[in-house]
């Protein structure tokens, strides 16, 4: 009986735990998207890349994908076409158990990634899913080459060393397996990629128990099970339970066997693949048949056999080596066009250049001229980007010892006023204030979440020192994801200290900040609000009217660099009310 080593999808790498929240808030992004363009393509990418494979069972994406395919056709998108015939293929090879047509979509995709060198690190994705049609197939000799060339590719190569573990495994090769098996531990475990260590352990465990080694086999499905259940890794659940029946089949624990291959069996016919469910069933009839349960071991093996011939037989590997041929042949038919097509043209020119040698002669000047005024406005352009960035960085730089001096005077008034042990408590929080600003000091943009906690430790720090003269509210819209969006770093720190320096420190109580970030019209609007004196008071006028504030002015600054770096619309506008002032601040939405 061949065993199961379970294989982790191609798209794999593209998963990360906790990616639903994320998912969920990429839909409603695309559901509010009211444009077809090729980012409207890239975030149906990007939702099917976090979703898909967390929900196999779903019957749409494979109209979800097509879709996707056909915006990006309509648009002329090469990349968009590229990874929606990869996911259109993904849908047909594992979700449908349809290897044939997903070979097509596999292809084309292939085709397409030969045409650009960025595209080059698709080729990995799709390699390895040709690489397991192959391998499903049982047609090692062709898989294994494929997986050989793929450890030339730097990403993923914990999957490429087990699926080469896994041939082994299947060819009775003990010592080959478990040394590809160890080494593609070994490099999950350096990335930190937990679901591929689940995976590999149990493949692992299943080759060392097939090998005689029982008891290191026994240890390695015990970890992987454990291991499962803690992380729930449902999407390996049915696999990892197939290998650990093989694994206590061989220890004789032939209960414990069967009740592993029967739950795997119950819930792979909800996955709709015919692939596993056929090894789910081979199994559970040899332990049955060890058990001497031979009637219920012989309707186990004429169901695994009726669904293997379906999967692997004579017919379906000649089509798929067919379309092999085809697509070779096609490549090359079109590298023959394409060769011919351009020595007809160098023909056609030398024809023409020979009779319009003089014309030639007289344009070059007035081209060499226009090539020489073209690289003189790159560099121009260039230069212009450079001082831009350098103005922006200057800026940066004169906010962040700005804000430094001020938070220090803070410190200094509050140790003077205050006992040694509250004093000690303020400097606690001062230095995390510190850690977060000098960590976000040297980066272009932060994400909403670490701008937020920022603000949050600077005003529990300030309401501390003025004995809660005043109260502050952050509030963030629902339509925003606080860990996608963008915003440069301490944006909106300089109109909090505004408000609460010249607004709200005079007054004993009841001072109140709101601070709110908004999405209208695809733009990010920050504001802050507060009820003190106002600038046009006469305890402000004199700092606020007739001295503008340094952090004001230098944030006004960056926003006009920025506009000009990246041709954006920011702007900030300051509103006096009748009691207090509400700054807004408009940036065009940027998502991570």
């Amino acid at each position: 009986m061949k065993p199961l080593f379970t294989l982790l999808l191609c798209l794999c790498y593209l998963m990360s735990f906790g990616q639903f929240k994320v998912a969920d808030s990429l839909e409603n992004v695309i559901k509010n998207y009211n444009w077809i363009d090729t980012t409207f393509v890239n975030l149906r990418q990007s939702y099917t890349a976090k979703k898909m494979l967390q929900t196999p069972s779903d019957s749409s994406w494979l109209s979800y994908n097509l879709k996707t395919l056909s915006l990006a056709e309509e648009l002329d998108y090469e990349k968009g076409k590229l990874l929606a015939s990869n996911n259109v293929g993904v849908v047909y090879h594992y979700f449908l158990s349809d290897p044939l047509t997903a070979l097509d979509y596999y292809q084309k995709a292939y085709t397409i990634s030969e045409t650009d060198s960025l595209f080059k690190r698709y080729q990995f994705a799709l390699l390895t899913n040709i690489g397991l049609i192959h391998y499903e197939q049982e047609d090692f000799d062709k898989a294994l080459p494929i997986f050989k060339k793929l450890l030339t590719f730097p990403q993923r190569k914990s999957n490429t060393l087990s699926n080469i573990g896994n041939i082994f495994g299947l060819r009775q090769q003990t010592d080959s397996a478990t040394y590809y098996f160890k080494a593609s531990i070994i490099e999950a475990e350096r990335i930190g990629d937990v679901l591929q260590i689940v995976n590999v352990k149990s493949n692992l465990g299943l080759v060392q128990a097939q090998g005689g080694q029982l008891n290191e086999g026994l240890e390695n499905t015990s970890t992987s099970l454990q291991m499962l259940d803690s992380l729930n890794l449902e999407i390996l659940r049915v696999p990892v339970y197939i290998n650990a029946a093989e694994v206590y089949m061989h220890s004789n624990d032939l209960e414990k066997a069967e009740s592993y291959a029967r739950v795997s069996l119950n819930a792979v016919k909800s996955l709709n693949n015919l692939y596993t469910e056929t090894k789910s069933l081979q199994t559970l009839a040899k332990i049955q048949e060890k058990k001497g349960d031979y009637h219920e071991a012989l309707e186990n093996f004429k169901a695994y056999t009726i669904l293997n011939d379906s999967l692997i037989n004579t017919d379906r590997k000649v089509e798929i080596s067919r379309k092999e041929i085809q697509y070779e042949a096609d490549k090359k038919e079109a590298l023959a066009l394409a060769d011919a097509e351009r020595q007809r043209t160098i023909k056609n020119a030398s024809i023409l250049g020979g009779s319009g040698i003089i014309l030639v002669s007289l344009f070059a000047f007035v081209l060499y001229r226009r090539k020489q005024k073209a690289d003189m406005d790159k560099k121009e352009a260039q230069f212009k980007a450079t001082v831009a960035d350098v103005e922006l960085k200057v800026l940066r730089a004169q906010m962040n010892p700005h804000f430094i001096f001020n938070s220090l005077n803070s410190i200094g008034d509050y140790i003077l006023r205050n006992d040694s042990q509250a004093a000690s408590d303020y400097l606690g929080k001062f230095a995390m204030l510190m850690r977060m600003t000098l960590e976000n000091s040297d980066k272009k943009e932060i994400t909403l979440a670490e701008d937020t906690a920022l603000l949050n430790t600077y005003l529990t720090i300030e309401q501390k020192r003025f004995e809660n003269a005043f109260n502050f509210e952050i509030q963030v819209d629902d339509d925003l994801d606080i860990d996608e969006v963008l915003l440069p770093p301490m944006l909106l720190q300089p109109f909090v200290e505004n408000s609460i320096i010249h607004g709200l420190s005079t007054m004993e109580k009841g001072g109140k900040i709101e601070i709110t970030f908004e999405s209208q019209n695809n733009q990010l609007v920050c504001s802050v609000d507060d009820n003190g004196v106002g600038r046009t008071s006469t305890k402000a006028s004199t700092r606020m009217v007739g001295k503008s504030s340094k952090g004001i002015t230098i944030t006004q600054n960056r926003i006009d660099v920025l506009n000009r770096t990246k041709n954006t619309n920011g702007s900030v506008r300051i509103i006096d009310k009748d009691t207090g002032t509400k700054v807004i601040v408009t940036l065009p939405l940027q998502l991570a």
